[in-house]
């Protein structure tokens, strides 16, 4: 292979691997939205419900019965506001281990590129896109990255598979 080739083929598998990579951040950096929204709206119900307790705790003494239902409403909210905030924390988590990973991600290509100066072989790109899927812990960023990374998408499709790929993940957060 001509040396000018070469260069372009290496430079076609940076642009490639910067598309993956940069996909990866703008995805994760979508998805901060409805947890964001979660926990602003738990910070209100929690205000709103200190506001109820207070109201509840003057009242106690002319009307329990009322008191009492409204204690009882005030928990059942309380409680489903408390799942929410602790679903859009571990969402934060999930995203701070994928932000991790791409920055492993682009250490590992830094690293790579600066090796040396000579033209890496197709071997040496493969070995690296291999190092750069293993990072990814989850099971589907794994399998998006293998086919992107082998198949050469187009940056549309990159963005796109890259973005629906995690997008599942983080409607699966776990509890821990």
């Amino acid at each position: 292979m001509r040396p000018d080739a070469l260069h372009s083929e290496q430079t076609k598998n940076i642009v490639s691997l910067l598309g993956v990579i940069a996909s990866q951040i703008e995805a994760a950096l979508h998805e901060t939205d409805a947890p964001a929204a979660a926990l602003v709206q738990t910070a209100h119900s929690m205000s709103s419900a200190t506001q109820t307790v207070a109201r509840c705790l003057f009242d106690f003494s002319g009307s329990p019965a009322r008191v009492f239902q409204d204690l009882m409403v005030l928990h059942d909210a309380l409680h489903s506001q408390a799942g929410k905030a602790a679903t859009a924390i571990q969402f934060h988590d999930r995203l701070v281990q994928c932000l991790t990973h791409v920055c492993s991600s682009l250490s590992q290509l830094t690293s790579f590129m600066s090796s040396d100066s000579a033209p890496k072989s197709a071997a040496e790109w493969n070995e690296l896109k291999e190092r750069v899927r293993s990072i990814h812990s989850m099971e589907q960023e794994q399998r998006t990255l293998g086919d992107l990374l082998s198949g050469g998408a187009p940056s549309g499709e990159t963005q796109t598979a890259t973005a629906q790929g995690q997008g599942n993940g983080a409607r699966k957060v776990e509890l821990f």
